[in-house]
């Protein structure tokens, strides 16, 4: 009787799960990793080294001459700046100006109105993001 029991017990255990099963089935490891990529790309921003980061917007074909003005408004602060591409393909400048004349690095860029002073030890690292207003990266 014990032995009927179980076998009933293990008939019934597999057709609710087999019927479980078709209705629900698991989901698509390809899918789920594919959705979280999209979701990270929307909601995670990038990690940034700089102590700041500000995001500047350029028409098309103005990239270049708006990277330019950044790094040429770093070097009159009194400092100095690197360009590169970022993991999204949009134009990254990294500008390290003295901490009392970032306001004026700022300035320069249109986010601030802060009179330059002399530089001093102390450093500000400031990532800079120029954005095409296209929607296209740049080179």
């Amino acid at each position: 009787m014990l032995h009927r029991l179980a076998v009933a017990l293990a008939g019934c255990a597999a057709v609710c799960f087999a019927g479980c099963h078709r209705r629900n089935p698991p989901p698509s490891i390809d899918g789920l990793a594919a959705a979280l990529e999209r979701s990270a790309e929307q909601t995670l921003a990038a990690p940034s080294l700089a102590n700041e980061q500000i995001i500047l917007h350029a028409g098309p074909g103005q990239t270049d001459a708006r990277a330019a003005a950044v790094i040429e408004a770093a070097s009159a602060a009194g400092g100095a700046a690197i360009r590169s591409l970022d993991a999204r393909g949009r134009v990254s400048i990294l500008a390290t100006v003295p901490e009392n004349n970032a306001g004026a690095f700022k300035a320069a860029l249109g986010q601030e109105k802060i009179p330059m002073e002399k530089p001093s030890s102390a450093t500000r690292l400031i990532e800079v993001i120029i954005e095409d207003t296209a929607g296209s990266p740049s080179p």
